[in-house]
């Protein structure tokens, strides 16, 4: 995050009604985990399914929905990165930008409103077709860590997608104030999701 940006971002963050009441209430709703990525808890849902979760002394927002679709299709709409900006709106660069050995440097620029963005590089790693996790290399936020999850149905063709994110920008975007901007979008960007999938996977078999 450039310097300039963090005056705009304190006053934002002061001047944010119920400022503690907010912290206090996401910190209620924690859901404690360990360090292992695992789906929520329950039959797989057609409607998105967002929770946190503390995970060690990091706190994640986790997401869940069902695609009626392989995971294998899930994977490809997933991998296609420099087509991520068209399917999530927040996203306007979604590009890898080199490799070392089997790790990809993806560098992803997020507007999510107004003058302010982020830009940073991850370093992403893929166990097809199930698995994608990353993490923060460089640029903006301290830290960046996440993941997509993908699980099959049992006796079906369908897929639960389970999305895992922590955001921490330090001092001036606490993670619990991230927490609860992601928390707001996420059903939306599975639905997003969800929808592309299965319009694809549809019209494949017509």
């Amino acid at each position: 995050m450039k310097m300039k940006m963090l005056p705009m971002l304190l006053i934002c963050l002061l001047s944010a009604p119920n400022v503690a009441a907010q912290e206090s209430v996401l910190k209620n709703h924690l859901i404690i985990a360990d360090s292992k990525i695992h789906p929520l808890t329950g039959h797989p849902s057609d409607q998105p399914r967002v929770r946190l979760e503390k995970r060690g002394e990091r706190t994640f927002v986790v997401g869940s929905i069902l695609i009626n679709a392989p995971r294998e299709k899930v994977w490809e709409t997933l991998v296609d990165y420099d087509k991520s900006p068209e399917l999530f709106k927040n996203l306007s660069l979604c590009k890898v930008i080199g490799t070392e050995g089997e790790v990809k440097l993806l560098r992803q620029l997020v507007k999510p409103g107004g003058p302010i963005k982020f830009d940073y590089i991850v370093r992403l790693t893929e166990t097809k077709p199930s698995l994608i996790k990353w993490s923060r290399k460089s640029g903006s936020f301290k830290e960046v860590m996440g993941s997509w999850e993908l699980e099959p149905i049992a006796k079906s063709t369908s897929t639960t997608v389970i999305y895992s994110i922590h955001l921490d920008g330090g001092f001036a975007l606490p993670p619990w104030l991230l927490a609860s901007q992601v928390k707001g979008y996420l059903p939306k960007m599975l639905n997003a999701l969800k929808a592309k999938v299965e319009s694809t996977h549809q019209g494949m078999k017509s």
